[in-house]
């Protein structure tokens, strides 16, 4: 197939996005080995917002920002890049990143219900199709997680820690919401990603204000700082190249490259992680193969 050229930058973004992607979440596998899920997530919010924020003044000069997208916006850090990211980095340090990429990528599911509940938008046999292998995919990567946890324990023992991933794919869904509504709201897509790092920011400062949890050494160099780093560059990475690829490429080029990312977690996992940080069995890859497939489905066709 040949794509115009704007649709082949658009491709590429997209292709860049599914790696910084999973590039994050190999970095915070990385960092909450022996470091602080804290401290990561302070220094990939503080990394999001010191390099997009100035890209807005660059690219827009004062951006226009009406009522409706600023609280969109707003809502959508509270939701996407705060609670679902301390819920997401939380899991990745219990289960591991290759168990928790792929449920969270099921995220598309609880968008698609929220917006059939809100929008009245309607089920095609597609997005049922891929909403059922979402099911599946989620079902088989969590019975091996189970067993591989502990084959004598049972699945009621695990389920608090597969509650993370799943609560985190639920959260991201609300995301995409308050996203639409912001840029309906006629605010830029750019300005639109600042409002969200910052507000996601601003609320996890004041949450460790309220829980005596904000050090004097969070910022200060450690061992682990380079993966808190990491962390912050290429999720702030995937989010500008994932935001620019739709705006030069059609949904169903875009979403499906974007959608293999927990793939190239699973890759990268086997490939440069020790296996007392991540074990990847034959289970898992096809899970994940499963979700991916049923969660490009449900963005592509719902």
């Amino acid at each position: 197939m040949v794509f115009p050229g704007s649709h082949v930058a658009g491709v590429a973004l997209a292709t860049v996005t599914a790696v910084a992607f999973a590039a994050y979440y190999l970095s915070v596998r990385l960092g909450t080995e022996n470091g602080s899920v804290l401290d990561v997530m302070l220094i990939s919010l503080l990394t999001n917002v010191v390099i997009i924020v100035p890209l807005v003044g660059i690219v827009h000069g004062v951006p226009l920002i009406t009522v409706q997208s600023l609280l969109a916006f707003v809502a959508a850090g509270v939701f996407g890049s705060l609670l679902a990211r301390i819920t997401l980095i939380k899991s990745v340090q219990v289960i591991g990143a290759s168990r928790t990429s792929p449920i969270a990528a099921s995220n598309v599911f609880f968008a698609s219900l929220i917006a059939i509940v809100l929008f009245d938008e309607q089920l095609t046999v597609m997005h049922f199709t891929g909403i059922v292998l979402i099911v599946a995919g989620v079902a088989a990567i969590t019975w091996e997680t189970a067993h591989e946890a502990d084959p004598e324990s049972s699945l009621r023992e695990l389920l608090p820690s597969l509650t993370l991933p799943v609560l985190g794919a639920v959260l991201l869904g609300f995301e995409p919401i308050f996203i639409t509504l912001g840029l309906s709201g006629g605010t830029a897509v750019l300005p639109g990603v600042a409002i969200k790092a910052i507000a996601a920011t601003t609320g996890f400062v004041l949450y460790l204000r309220l829980k005596t949890e904000l050090r004097s050494d969070m910022l200060q160099w450690s061992p682990h700082m380079k993966w808190y780093l990491g962390a912050g560059l290429t999720s702030t990475v995937g989010i500008v190249a994932f935001f620019a690829a739709l705006e030069t490429a059609p949904v169903v080029l875009v979403v499906p490259l974007v959608q293999t990312s927990p793939l190239i977690v699973v890759v990268l996992s086997a490939l440069l992680l020790p296996q007392h940080l991540e074990r990847v069995t034959v289970r898992l890859v096809a899970g994940a193969v499963v979700v991916v497939a049923g969660a490009a489905l449900v963005s592509i066709y719902g």
